[in-house]
């Protein structure tokens, strides 16, 4: 297994199989690409990382497409700003938690 804190594809199949997954959250991490971590029912975290063991995925579609390729169906979008924030609005409206997204062929 990697270690505590980051998961491979293998051990993100192996999880799913075992059924310890409880959400796979994707979010966009400012200006420099994507992350994504897996929630296992036990409350352990852990990033999702690359074959050289990077947690930082530069596009989406890569991501996506690893993670639909261990089995992940579902991811939940955490959005840690709100689109006020982002477009640079004066009065936040605050952020949305997040919203679950299937992952289509």
């Amino acid at each position: 297994m990697a270690s505590a804190n980051k998961m491979n594809r293998s051990d993100l199949r192996r999880a799913l199989r075992h059924s310890r997954v409880l959400e796979v959250e994707v979010q966009s991490l400012r200006c420099c690409g994507y992350g994504a971590w897996v929630i296992e029912h036990s409350g352990r975290r852990s990033a999702f990382v690359d074959d050289q063991g990077q947690a930082l995925w530069r596009d989406q579609a890569s991501l996506k497409q690893a993670l639909r390729h261990c089995g992940v169906r579902e991811v939940y979008w955490r959005q840690p700003v709100s689109h006020d924030e982002m477009i640079g609005r004066p009065q936040v409206m605050g952020a949305i938690p997040g919203l679950r997204m299937p992952l289509g062929d």
